[in-house]
């Protein structure tokens, strides 16, 4: 039995397109999908149009991440007409609106459908709770080793756990009861240029069946990914946090969520009156230049990829 697990795509084709790929050509007999199928990366619409023809080829189990949260989350925001919280095209929601921009009403629907938690049962195998975040929250950071995975490794019946979010692959072993994390497909922190998944595979310890991880680094253009982010004009629509982006993509850096946090600091320290998504460009920049951030926009780096 081989189990493919794929979570975090975040809108990059080009690396799901080589990921499910490689775990055809290994006949995996089903798929898990953890969420985060899109936003960050230009291909929101050719990722969900790959998605659906996927799993109607394939035996798939699929559950909803942080961004098709967001999504609905807007939905419900302009149908009720929360001007506040509205996205814009800045660093703030810029990169969340471009992606909105890109789904129909099926799509958000399809990711209303999804649960955030699931259990894989199948006989003769052991069960696999199945998040994105935690079992609570497709929101919550789960770390390898740490006391909120000791604590949901207690509370939950399976003796094996599987989430997302983190974009750090491993497994731990607490309590006698596994935690694995498959990584990241499209936006992959300290692994520039590879999509990681992961496959399960059955193996028998002392008589007793047991899922045994397989954790894969798949290689991938990159720099197509970031030249296509300049071309589409998502850098535009979003400067800063596409910059920190980009950052990750060629270097494996990942300053993004300590930016957003320095930006909405500086901009209540300044005493402005609206906070996120409205924060003003000027924060994003200074709190870039802080963090060491590049602006990718300053020379001619688009033309040396």
């Amino acid at each position: 039995m081989k189990i493919g697990v794929i979570s975090d795509i975040h809108s990059n084709v080009i690396a799901f397109e080589n990921c499910i790929r490689y775990m055809e050509e290994e006949k995996c007999d089903e798929y898990l999908f953890l969420g985060d199928y899109v936003s960050d990366t230009p291909y929101a619409r050719e990722t969900l149009d790959l998605l659906y023809d996927f799993i109607k080829r394939h035996p798939c189990h699929l559950l909803r991440g942080n961004r098709e949260e967001y999504m609905l989350d807007q939905r419900r925001v302009l149908r009720d007409g929360i001007s506040e919280k509205t996205w814009i095209y800045n660093s703030a929601s810029g990169n969340l609106l471009y992606t909105y921009e890109q789904l129909t009403d099926d799509d958000l629907d399809f990711f209303e459908s999804l649960p955030i938690t699931f259990e894989y049962k199948k006989e003769g195998y052991p069960s696999i709770r199945c998040c994105h975040g935690s079992p609570a929250s497709d929101r919550e950071l789960i770390q390898l080793g740490s006391d909120k995975a000791e604590l949901w490794l207690s509370r939950i019946e399976e003796d094996y756990m599987l989430c997302a979010h983190t974009h750090f692959p491993g497994e731990c072993l607490m309590n006698g009861k596994h935690y694995f994390n498959a990584g990241c497909v499209g936006i992959s922190i300290g692994d520039p240029g590879y999509a990681q998944c992961m496959i399960l595979k059955d193996v028998q310890t002392d008589g007793d069946t047991a899922w045994q991880p397989e954790f894969l680094r798949i290689p991938y253009d990159n720099k197509r990914v970031v030249r296509d982010m300049f071309t589409c004009g998502l850098l535009d629509k979003a400067p800063w946090f596409i910059n920190s982006n980009i950052q990750i993509l060629l270097t494996g850096d990942d300053h993004s969520a300590e930016m957003v946090a320095l930006a909405s600091k500086l901009s209540e320290e300044a005493g402005e009156k609206y906070g996120w998504p409205l924060i003003e460009e000027k924060y994003f920049e200074q709190a870039a230049k802080k963090i060491g951030i590049p602006d990718y926009r300053s020379s001619n780096f688009s033309n040396s990829l």
